[in-house]
């Protein structure tokens, strides 16, 4: 056990000399947050508890060995903010914004409830509590229905009820930027405001002035400036960004050849089931306004050429279907478009802008039936 404890503790020294080298190279001195966290649990005698960088494996910040339940961890960070707190095997993902945290409850059903200390956290629980209330419910029992629909393969029914399911969305964003509205002061915000955005620059534009200035300027503020940044390009009212994507044969088609159209532009997938779901409704709707001077337009984000011809076999896509030979993730079409999850529905008027992103079933008819007969 002792060279165990003298292993944690060399650790904890390396760790405080990295810190503190990074704390001597930053211009910015607010960013310093001193944190101690103590550990009271029930259920474990030893061990070790480790506090790391939200999201990586690896980037161990703090470390205390464990000894007959308690523990304490006592450092310096980059910032406030989002960190993994690992107890031997447990691991919880806090919010963390306070100088004292205190961490006490039975380690087998350990949860962020029984973090005191921090208020990043505690508005956390507060906001998912009204998440619930407000929007999760309903959701589960739209999305309950709409399972039984689909097994009735009942289209017309199964559009009206996903477009229920995606009016919620507008709910969400409201609950999520008045909570920011009333606590612009607190990461947990940041957080919000950055997990909400979802490839819309007016909404990220408008969560990110919510922001209080002290929280845009935290490196957690600044990527959420940076993500609307670079949504700009594919605002609404602006032009399309270039879009190039190969048909089957490998001839490269470039949408903005097809200005002088309006154009329905269909992300997806062959593994994405719900893109598969939604070409049912496109295949209604291409019916319809096809006659209307309406182009459709399938591009695939698939990594594999060959499972996304046969998927485009197995669905007999009556318009144009293409591919994006960057597959998902170096797709830079994705990123242009700030498209985060498919399915991702773009429309085009005749001109080549953006008139609507991320539109769906009854709403993306809605907007067809307005265009098209202007």
């Amino acid at each position: 056990m002792m060279y165990k404890i003298e292993m944690l503790d060399m650790r904890k020294v390396r760790n405080w000399i990295l810190l503190s080298l990074t704390l001597l190279l930053s211009c910015n001195r607010d960013a310093v947050y001193t944190v101690s966290i103590q550990g009271e649990l029930e259920g474990v005698k030893y061990g070790t508890a480790y506090l790391r960088t939200f999201g990586e494996k690896d980037s161990f910040l703090l470390s205390s060995a464990i000894e007959k339940g308690r523990f304490v961890l006592e450092g310096v960070l980059p910032e406030k903010g989002r960190y993994t707190l690992q107890i031997n095997r447990k691991v919880l993902y806090l919010f963390l914004d306070g100088e004292k945290i205190q961490l006490k409850g039975d380690y087998k059903q350990l949860n962020n409830s029984d973090v005191k200390g921090s208020l990043a956290n505690e508005l956390e629980q507060e906001f998912y509590l009204l998440l619930e209330e407000n929007y999760q419910k309903e959701f589960r029992e739209l999305q309950a229905i709409y399972r039984e629909i689909i097994q009735q393969e009942d289209q017309h029914a199964a559009d009206d009820v996903m477009s229920q399911m995606l009016k919620l969305d507008e709910k969400r964003y409201v609950l999520v930027r008045d909570f920011i509205k009333t606590h612009p002061d607190n990461i947990f915000s940041i957080f919000l405001a950055n997990t909400e955005i979802k490839g819309s620059y007016e909404k990220g534009k408008e969560l990110y002035a919510l922001l209080s200035p002290s929280m845009q300027q935290t490196a957690q503020g600044r990527e959420v400036k940076q993500q609307v940044d670079e949504l700009a390009v594919s605002a609404l009212g602006v032009p399309c960004p270039e879009i190039q994507a190969e048909t089957e044969q490998g001839e490269l088609v470039v949408i903005d050849s097809l200005k002088g159209n309006f154009v329905v532009l269909d992300f997806w997938a062959s593994w994405c089931g719900p893109c598969r779901q939604e070409m049912k409704n496109l295949r209604i709707l291409h019916k319809e306004f096809a006659v209307k001077g309406v182009r459709f337009v399938s591009i695939s984000f698939d990594d594999s050429v060959e499972k996304w011809k046969e998927a485009c076999e197995e669905e007999q896509i009556p318009w144009m279907s293409l591919h994006d030979k960057n597959g998902w993730k170096n797709s830079k079409i994705r990123k242009a478009m700030g498209i985060q999850f498919i399915p991702f529905i773009v429309l085009l008027d005749r001109d080549g802008n953006i008139i609507a992103k991320n539109i769906r079933r009854n709403q993306l008819r809605d907007k067809l039936l307005e265009v098209t007969e202007e």
